[in-house]
């Protein structure tokens, strides 16, 4: 019969009829679209089949339930469950070489593999020695891996046996996971059976499309913490030390009206006043600072811009009557290139004069800000700090 069916007919329901059918519940698998109908993922349900070593030459296998996809489509998948421990010696190493040993689960069914068996078993399958080993085949039935183990030369229990578990172990773990279908496998690695299946992978949801798995956004809706480094979705917000971010889709950026002044330095001791040299612009030092919420002054004369957007930037020097010829200015220099729309001038006169201004600019992160001064006396001329007077330089930002 093409058309198999479980519970249906008086008598004569084979073993097969039974098998084929009841993988109606089980996940589908395989690597063409012809085969995968009726064969069903193999592996083990989460959590069983713990290996644990009880000797320096012997380990456990514990419980657990599996299913063992026959090697022939048609054989269907075999429900297998091992309802004790199962304890297995590992025979000692090699003088010369080392070896790899298999442990494995094995449905042996003689209508199949003429095996003269029909059983399931947890199975050792010794190696063999060699300069560089490789696990043995499963020489018979349908197999599903559990463990390979490492049998390092001359290894017996009195030179401390194998190392079952922690650094250095020699037990590699080969077993997969297994669900029913519909349900959610906690694994990666393998292609996709069906439009729609869902896998946890490294603790990312995706969903099989037909042709790739497609990641589902994590903490959908949710504010990410501020060590997350790529959005998971456009719209995504995100905390940061200076202020609420949001991801564009390919970076984070500041969020809309969140403007608040990052920066405001000053140079208002007399201690700190400076001398300019004449006809030349000079980075004006500002080593008292009053706000820099994103740690960018660099403590004298430099200002390295966090965000991308619109800035308001502020500045005035003020200069000592050292002298009252010639002209006084103030600028602002961005990423080593002087403002023209900050440059301020104005002539020198009997007292102290302040030269200065605001403006907007945008500016990408990174850049640097500075304050530079210019004065066209024959000879230096100071600033003036101290006395109710100062020089400052402020950055405020006003949006991305």
């Amino acid at each position: 019969m093409t058309v198999r069916a479980a519970w249906l007919q008086s008598e004569g329901q084979t073993r097969e009829d039974t098998r084929l059918t009841l993988a109606a519940l089980l996940t589908p698998s395989g690597q063409s679209t012809e085969e995968t109908p009726l064969r069903s993922r193999p592996g083990i349900l989460p959590g069983g089949f713990v290996l644990t070593g009880s000797a320096p030459m012997q380990c456990t296998i514990g419980t657990g339930r599996a299913i063992v996809q026959g090697k022939d489509t048609n054989q269907g998948a075999y429900l297998v469950a091992a309802v004790s421990p199962e304890t297995l010696t590992i025979e000692d190493g090699n003088a010369q070489y080392d070896r790899i040993d298999l442990i494995e689960l094995v449905v042996l069914d003689d209508t199949y593999d003429k095996t003269g068996v029909t059983e399931a078993r947890i199975r050792l399958v010794k190696g063999t020695p060699a300069a560089v080993p490789a696990a043995p085949v499963s020489p018979d039935g349908s197999s599903l891996p559990l463990y390979t183990v490492t049998v390092k030369k001359g290894t017996s229990a009195g030179t401390g046996g194998i190392v079952w578990t922690g650094t250095g172990s020699n037990v590699t773990t080969q077993h997969w996971p297994v669900v029913a279908l519909g349900g959610i496998l906690p694994a990666s690695g393998f292609r996709g059976a069906y439009t729609g299946q869902y896998r946890d992978a490294g603790g990312t949801l995706q969903r099989w499309d037909g042709a790739t798995w497609v990641s589902y956004p994590k903490a959908l809706g949710g504010i990410a913490p501020s060590g997350t480094t790529t959005g998971g979705y456009t719209g995504q917000y995100r905390d940061s030390s200076t202020g609420l971010q949001r991801w564009d889709g390919a970076a984070w950026q500041y969020s809309e009206g969140t403007a608040k002044i990052l920066l405001a330095a000053t140079q208002w001791a007399s201690s700190q006043q400076q001398s300019v040299p004449s006809n030349a612009w000079t980075a004006i030092n500002l080593p008292t600072v009053e706000v820099d919420d994103a740690a960018g002054w660099n403590g004298t004369n430099t200002y390295t811009v966090p965000r991308t957007g619109w800035w308001r930037i502020a500045a005035h020097i003020t200069w000592q009557n050292d002298a009252q010829t010639g002209m006084r200015g103030a600028r602002i220099v961005v990423g080593g290139v002087g403002q023209s729309r900050m440059t301020w001038l104005t002539p020198a006169g009997n007292g102290a004069i302040s030269v200065g201004g605001q403006g907007l600019i945008r500016i990408t992160a990174g850049s640097t800000v500075q304050l530079h001064g210019y004065q066209s006396h024959t000879a230096a001329v100071k600033t003036l700090g101290g006395s109710g007077y100062a020089c400052v330089l402020t950055a405020e930002w006003i949006k991305s």
